[in-house]
């Protein structure tokens, strides 16, 4: 099975096979982050809608999600995540 180095982790990891269901950044996140990464942030989107009460449907909350997502995967995206990483506790 190919691998895909993880700009997250920095490890040659499992690609991530599930559709993302994200348009263009499909192609980017699944070239770029592992499928270990990739569940990750599953659990951090669930903290980020929580903690800055998004509403998604909204273009602004989406949009803001976008921009938790790429800078959690290091994927060129800065923002201050420190209000939620003082929080998160990875899945078990």
């Amino acid at each position: 099975m190919a691998s895909v180095q993880c700009v997250k982790c920095g490890k040659e990891e499992e690609p991530i096979t599930d559709t993302l269901f994200m348009g263009k950044l499909e192609t980017e996140i699944k070239t770029k982050v592992c499928k270990n990464c990739w569940k990750q942030w599953e659990g951090m989107r669930v903290m980020v809608i929580n903690e800055y009460q998004v509403n998604l449907g909204e273009e602004s909350g989406r949009e803001l999600v976008k921009k938790q997502m790429r800078a959690f995967l290091n994927l060129g995206e800065s923002t201050d995540t420190s209000k939620l990483q003082a929080n998160y506790k990875p899945p078990q």
